[in-house]
């Protein structure tokens, strides 16, 4: 009957089980005893004394009636002294209802005598007071209706006395009851909770056994052991599992001398590579589930692979910053790598991680999977850090300085200090424009400075972009009418709002607006666009210019890039776009340029919909 695993653990179970039954059929019937003990206690008896208690409350009541119905308005005394008598008889035939104690009767028929005789003596009060005076009727109170009033008191007051002793002798009761059933119910679960433990110590001994002697087996087969055979030590579930095994480590031997075993150890020397890799690694599938990671990435975001292996990335990773990136990749099937700067915590570390994202492609380059690398730039960051504390440095170390020559150019220029002839007159302009030009590129350093380190500097809030197109296109009007140039905007019907730094954004318009300008010609065109667009708000400004040649196109969002072409003006500093990609990327979105030469340039820049102010606000 049990030789099968299955059938040996039922046994088990099923006398597990049965001991628990006993003890909670003991338990309940010894708690059915204490709920009813409480039951007489809580609820008989308290009901009696409740009707009590308000029966002696009417009683005071109808004393203070007498009273007023003696010396002050005996209409209302009367009216108040009945309604309180109905009262009476409804608390009464409660408790009357409820007699559950020996010689709680006898008083019940002692007070309902008493009240009968208490209520004729007021209408013979009522007689008394009417027809000789308030004097009669005082003499009549206290010789008659007050000592039959005390004895109702006192036959209350006995009666509540009885329930109270009686709720006491309950409590009693219970409390005995409680400790027997609980010595008795502790006596069983210790008896069943020793038998239990010393019936599963005996049958996990014998049970596991033969699983823990496979166990060794296995392991020794894993090291590379494949003549090691398992013991087979009963005919049950386990011992057919040990002989399947001994089956399949003599397969094994045969697949390994096999050319596909040969297949599988080139598999496994990819996998030690990598494996053995320094860097934090990651293969996913189509669906974002872990297939692989190497021992780095173990060790740099706390996870142990067996655990996280089939998951999806998010529930090992929680980062929807690295999400969004390594989706934007499945989602693309033009991009065979992507990478991005990204900062992450943890283990109470800081790192920098340049994570590129690569497609694995099949042999009809569809993409079954990606490879998500963490190249470690910690280090790199914290130089680029100490970089940009120095341009900050110096930059607030030359404005100083810069401020006070352009107010002694300013003074010289107004001829406040003497009169000026025409060539010096040349020299201090000069001196002044190329001051005033190196104290914008000392502001813009700064600007770029205080958006590479601190990120705190932006105030995100949502608005509306076609605000921001207003507020920054209105100041460029006069200058456009100026150069004979069209300038103009069109803003997609129920645009949806962003989360923006709004001054930021305006300073982003601002500098492409400011660009076209001096890229088009009299009689040209500028356009700002806004449109909506998978989850992105998408902002243009074009412009009908020379355009820019291709090999600038990239390179113009670097720092103190300027075109060398005539058709240009190069009065900036070379950093307004640069500054302007660390804004857009601030906000995780994206600025590209499209141009043809002598056709226009058009800048465009994307928003993402669906942020929040905490997720941009976190962004690195």
């Amino acid at each position: 009957m049990l030789k099968t695993l299955k059938n040996k653990i039922t046994f088990v179970y099923m006398c597990l089980v049965l001991l628990i039954a006993v003890v909670g059929i003991t338990a309940t019937f010894k708690l059915y005893d204490i709920t009813k003990s409480i039951d007489g206690l809580m609820v008989n008896n308290y009901k009696s004394i409740n009707a009590v208690n308000n029966m002696l409350e009417i009683v005071q009541n109808q004393n203070v009636d007498i009273l007023n119905y003696i010396y002050e308005d005996k209409e209302k005394a009367i009216d108040s002294f009945h309604k309180d008598t109905n009262s009476f008889y409804k608390w009464f035939s409660i408790e009357y209802n409820n007699i559950t104690e020996v010689g709680e009767k006898e008083h019940n028929e002692r007070i309902n005598e008493y009240y009968v005789e208490y209520v004729k003596l007021f209408s013979n009060l009522q007689e008394i007071r009417n027809n000789e005076g308030i004097e009669s009727a005082v003499k009549f109170y206290n010789e008659k209706i007050l000592p039959l009033q005390n004895s109702i008191k006192d036959e209350l007051k006995n009666l509540s006395l009885l329930n109270e002793r009686a709720m006491l002798t309950s409590k009693d009761e219970a409390a005995r009851d409680s400790q027997s059933s609980l010595k008795i119910v502790l006596i069983m679960s210790a008896g069943a909770l020793i038998g239990g433990f010393l019936v599963s110590i005996y049958f996990i001994n014998k049970f596991f056994k033969p699983i823990v002697l496979l166990t060794e087996t296995m392991k020794s087969v894993r090291e590379g052991n494949l003549d090691k055979q398992a013991p087979v030590m009963s005919k049950d579930e386990i011992g057919e599992l040990a002989q399947e095994f001994n089956n399949m480590t003599r397969r094994l031997q045969e697949f390994e001398q096999s050319t596909l075993g040969k297949l599988l150890n080139e598999k496994n020397k990819s996998l030690a590579i990598v494996k053995s890799i320094s860097d934090p690694l990651i293969v996913l599938d189509t669906s974002y589930r872990i297939v692989l990671l190497n021992k780095a990435c173990e060790d740099v975001f706390n996870l142990v692979e067996d655990k996280v292996i089939n998951r999806h990335l998010l529930e090992a990773i929680r980062d929807g910053n690295l999400f969004d990136h390594v989706s934007s990749m499945l989602a693309s099937n033009e991009d065979e790598h992507k990478q991005k700067i990204m900062y992450f915590k943890s283990n109470n570390k800081e790192y920098y991680f340049n994570v590129i994202v690569t497609a694995v492609r099949d042999g009809n380059s569809n993409i079954n999977g990606v490879v998500v690398l963490f190249q470690d730039v910690t280090n790199l960051k914290q130089l680029e850090k100490m970089k940009t504390d120095l341009i900050s440095t110096i930059s607030h170390e030359f404005k100083t300085p810069l401020t006070s020559i352009l107010i002694g150019t300013s003074l010289v220029e107004d001829e406040s200090l003497g009169e000026l002839n025409e060539k010096q007159k040349e020299i201090i302009n000069a001196i002044k424009e190329d001051g005033e030009r190196l104290s914008s590129l000392v502001n813009n350093l700064i600007d770029l400075s205080k958006i590479e380190s601190d990120k705190s500097i932006f105030k995100f809030e949502k608005c509306s972009i076609e605000d921001v197109i207003l507020n920054s296109i209105k100041g460029f009007y006069a200058q456009a009418e100026d150069k004979n140039i069209n300038l103009y905007y069109k803003v997609t019907e129920n645009l949806p709002q962003v989360v923006a730094d709004f001054e930021k954004i305006t300073w982003v318009i601002n500098n492409l607006i400011s660009n076209a300008l001096k890229a088009t010609g009299e009689g040209g065109e500028i356009s700002i666009n806004a449109y909506a667009r998978q989850n992105r708000i998408y902002v243009s400004v074009k412009d009908t210019g020379a355009g820019i040649p291709e090999e600038y196109r990239k390179k113009i969002f670097d720092k103190f890039t300027q075109l060398d072409d005539p058709h240009f003006e190069r009065s900036g500093s070379g950093l307004g776009l640069a500054i302007a990609k660390e804004i857009i990327e601030a906000h995780q979105g994206e600025i590209w340029c499209e141009s043809k030469l002598n056709a226009g340039s058009n800048f465009i820049f994307t928003l993402p919909l669906n942020k929040t102010e905490e997720s941009l606000g976190g962004n690195i």
